[in-house]
């Protein structure tokens, strides 16, 4: 199989590394299972951002050619193999350290966000799925905590947390409002205010709602602290006749093009049957010039779907027991000479990534208006 290949409408979209994972499974306890679902931030090299490239990697020198065009962080979610102690396969969050171009220059060997250790906190089961988005000094980190449930097994909060280097963070605690409300996942902070509100990407669930009604929602907060009001619902799943139900979720932080117009990388997820899955990868364009807070999908005004799904080794199926073959699932990206780069988990194991040109890829879009391809 060619790992180069893409076979959505032949849209031209490069696996990097050969398709071959840039973060796998390691020694480390923590991440002796699986490591996917990573955010990325890239760093330029700039006199502001000295601080951050210095905390991120005291070990080399200010002058190193490696650090020449800034860095990219990778935080992904880890798992280990075996759990003892907890009745639920506990998540963190570890760290590794790219340049641009994905050659890696240090893998930190302990997590840099560890779950609650009470036992009933908002993520005593673990962190899961981040996403960082910057405003200013500042990055803040939307990711999913885990916490015990003694009607269902486990709940899904969204939880938030600060750090001025990308290292070290500081858990702030339940995202307040409306997303608190009920289970929650794949939330994402947009890149700054728009019309003095943030904006929030965020997807509520809950056991008795069906599949086909997981979609995209929308919330805005005065403050990046909350609390934070939903707006409705902006995108959920096209029908698609050869899946028995698809559904939708947020991916990496969205991409800013001016004009309060933003490029979103986003999933699918499908049933083929009643247990085998599929989750591929979408693009879409928001535009908040034309937003109707009546009509909250108004913000939609165009979709590419699929993107990108499933085809590598490593996308299909590992040998890990907690590995959940044919996914894709895109929690970070940036840009960078010209080109949008992917960073998602591949089978629920491995961190991987894609590259795509930026105004190819927003050339496709500006044609493919809203009609579902899935159907004729």
């Amino acid at each position: 199989m060619n790992p180069n290949a893409s076979r959505p409408f032949g849209f031209p979209v490069e696996r990097c590394c050969d398709g071959e994972p840039i973060v796998s499974p390691s020694e480390n306890w923590g991440e002796t299972g699986v490591t996917f679902n990573a955010a990325a931030t890239y760093v330029e090299s700039t006199p502001e951002n000295q601080p951050i490239i210095r905390a991120l990697l005291p070990m080399r020198p200010a002058d190193d050619p490696d650090l020449a065009d800034g860095v990219v962080a990778i935080h992904y979610r880890a798992r280990p193999e075996q759990d003892p102690g907890s009745a639920f396969g506990r998540s963190f969050i570890g760290l590794a350290v790219y340049t641009p171009d994905l050659r890696l220059i240090y893998r930190y060997q302990e997590p840099v966000l560890n779950p609650s250790p009470l036992a009933d906190g908002a993520d005593s089961l673990g962190v899961e799925d981040p996403r960082i988005t910057r405003f200013g000094e500042r990055f803040y980190m939307v990711y999913c905590g885990v916490q015990p449930d003694p009607h269902h097994t486990w709940k899904a909060n969204l939880c938030l947390a600060v750090s001025k280097d990308l290292v070290h963070w500081e858990k702030l605690g339940l995202m307040p409002g409306d997303p608190a409300k009920m289970n929650n996942k794949d939330g994402v902070l947009f890149p700054g205010a728009i019309d003095s509100q943030y904006l929030l990407l965020h997807r509520p669930f809950d056991e008795r709602m069906p599949r086909e009604d997981m979609a995209i929602h929308l919330a805005s907060s005065d403050s990046l602290l909350g609390p934070w009001k939903n707006r409705g619902e902006i995108l959920r799943a096209y029908p698609n006749p050869r899946m028995r139900s698809s559904w939708v979720g947020a991916g990496s932080v969205p991409i800013p093009l001016g004009e309060k117009r933003f490029l979103i990388i986003y999933h699918t997820g499908n049933y083929l049957n009643e247990v085998d899955r599929e989750y591929d990868l979408d693009a879409a364009l928001l535009d908040f010039a034309s937003y109707d807070p009546r009509h909250p999908a108004s913000v939609l005004i165009s979709r590419l779907e699929p993107l990108m799904v499933p085809e590598t080794p490593a996308e299909l199926r590992s040998k890990s027991q907690l590995q959940v073959g044919n996914v894709l699932f895109a929690c970070g990206s940036y840009e960078y000479q010209g080109w949008i780069y992917i960073i998602y988990g591949g089978a629920d194991t491995y961190t991987l990534a894609a590259r795509v040109e930026k105004e190819r890829l927003l050339k496709a879009l500006e044609t493919s208006g809203l009609q579902n391809p899935f159907q004729g």
